[in-house]
């Protein structure tokens, strides 16, 4: 496994000194810790470069204490408490998360905004999906997708 030093990890995970500390601090990513005092290097794993910055991402959408009451979540229902391997919709409706290591794909709500208690989860079967259950991740807020066919028949000469 490749470790970087602090210094490294800040470029590589766009972050900041301050925001490793906090991180540390609070017991998310917690670094490796090699040699003596006074030469004492703080080493990230790749990893955890790529947790904090799927934290960072989330960060421009939520408060940290969403991040870390899904992170609980994650942690309280045995699907490892990180971030950068889950499949997580940011929409008008809130986060829900896209699980589909299961049998059949799942989409579970875990927080909508606003909302201070993660309490309310739906379970969903993608194959039988209700279309209202949708709301907010798909519609007029989600990412368009361009038919290439369609687009070619706009294009192509008459």
């Amino acid at each position: 496994m490749d470790w970087f030093p602090r210094r490294h990890a800040v470029v590589l995970a766009r972050s900041s000194p301050g925001r490793l500390a906090y991180l540390e601090k609070t017991g998310i990513v917690v670094p490796q810790r090699v040699g003596q005092s006074p030469r004492l290097e703080v080493l990230y794993s790749w990893e955890q470069i790529l947790e904090i910055r799927a934290i960072s991402r989330l960060r421009q959408h939520l408060s940290f204490q969403t991040i870390r009451k899904i992170l609980q979540y994650f942690e309280d229902h045995g699907v490892g408490c990180t971030l950068r391997d889950k499949h997580l919709v940011i929409g008008s409706h809130g986060v829900s998360w896209v699980r589909s290591e299961t049998a059949a794909p799942q989409i579970i709500h875990l927080v909508g905004h606003g909302c201070s208690t993660m309490g309310q989860f739906v379970l969903a079967p993608l194959d039988g999906l209700d279309p209202g259950l949708l709301d907010g991740l798909v519609g007029p807020t989600a990412p368009k997708v361009v038919d290439i066919e369609h687009f070619r028949q706009k294009v192509r000469p008459r």
